[in-house]
């Protein structure tokens, strides 16, 4: 069985690991599709898992390019400026701080939800080419909130017609999968209905 995790919003972090490396142990296929790693630092998937970064994958449109200049390279730069002979270690130190209190929390909170909400439509197709391009998905886990639309505008985009797999908000909710052909109830004997018929008739 292939499953796709939408986890976006990081909500629930360690069900996500857990369900993914269930899936690769009973022999499927996993992909996880998060939004930024280092929020998923201090957690480690199955090595068979396929872990796919949203914000990699967009870093290099001109927009998130543009954006990740002003907030990471000019300041690293200045920072390395300003951090000659003594002053050396306590600029990295400060760069370091700046990076992990605000322009972390900026990508994550300012520019990324900006970028998305004028070009939804070309991170809907990044999702598309990285991740679900030759691939046949049986499952799609739906683990949090923002994961939500874009999910529902992937199952839109495909439509019943296609590509057409079973969601769920996690395994345990998964319906398990049907039989092929669903075998006849032992106490069923059509030829009894044929006759209780007749003496009817």
């Amino acid at each position: 069985m292939q499953v796709l995790f939408f986890a976006l919003g990081a909500r629930r972090m360690r069900a996500v690991v857990d369900e993914s490396a269930q899936v690769v142990a009973d022999g499927g296929q996993a992909v996880v599709l998060i939004d930024h790693a280092k929020l998923w630092r201090n957690v480690s998937f199955d090595p068979a898992v396929r872990v796919v970064e949203l914000s990699g994958i967009e870093a290099d449109r001109l927009p998130m390019r543009i954006g990740h200049g002003l907030l990471y390279d000019v300041p690293r730069g200045l920072f390395r400026a300003a951090g000659r002979g003594p002053l050396r270690q306590r600029a990295r130190r400060a760069a370091a701080a700046y990076e992990v209190r605000l322009a972390d929390r900026v990508h994550r909170r300012v520019l990324a939800p900006s970028y998305r909400l004028v070009w939804g439509e070309v991170s809907q197709s990044l999702v598309q080419r990285h991740v679900l391009d030759g691939a046949s998905f049986d499952l799609v886990v739906v683990t949090d909130s923002p994961s939500m639309p874009y999910a529902a505008r992937l199952l839109e985009r495909y439509g019943p017609g296609g590509w057409n797999p079973q969601v769920a908000f996690g395994l345990d909710y998964a319906a398990p999968s049907a039989p092929d052909a669903a075998p006849s109830a032992p106490d069923e004997d059509p030829s009894a209905g044929s006759a209780d018929a007749g003496r009817r008739g």
